[in-house]
């Protein structure tokens, strides 16, 4: 899309260019044209990266939350049988916790 615009932008300029002088009106409303494209540029950008910096925190969220998981299981494995079972359901439930958390963030930040 803003290679588009850009290139019909710089075809109408070469055709302007090639016609002769522009007036002092064309030129005006050219250069706002060419602000305002210029703006909406910018804004499509950071929007871009707000979201790839939304799902990046996403993905580190996750990643540690599952890297707390299997320390807490291989802790869990340490116990007594009858305390495992307990331990691990702990485990699931914070991970599941963390993964919710992870995904508001992420959602609040798009």
């Amino acid at each position: 899309m803003r290679t588009t615009t850009m290139l019909v932008t710089a075809v109408l300029a070469l055709a302007t260019a090639a016609c002769g002088n522009e007036s002092r009106q064309e030129t005006r409303e050219d250069v706002a044209a060419a602000r305002q494209q210029a703006a909406e540029d910018v804004g499509e950008a950071r929007d871009d990266a707000a979201k790839a910096a939304a799902k990046g925190a996403y993905d580190v969220a996750i990643a540690n939350a599952e890297g707390a998981y299997k320390i807490a299981i291989e802790r869990c494995e340490a116990l007594m049988a009858d305390a495992q079972d307990g331990c691990k359901e702990a485990a699931e439930a914070e991970l599941e916790a963390a993964k919710r958390a992870a995904e508001t963030m992420r959602d609040r930040q798009m």
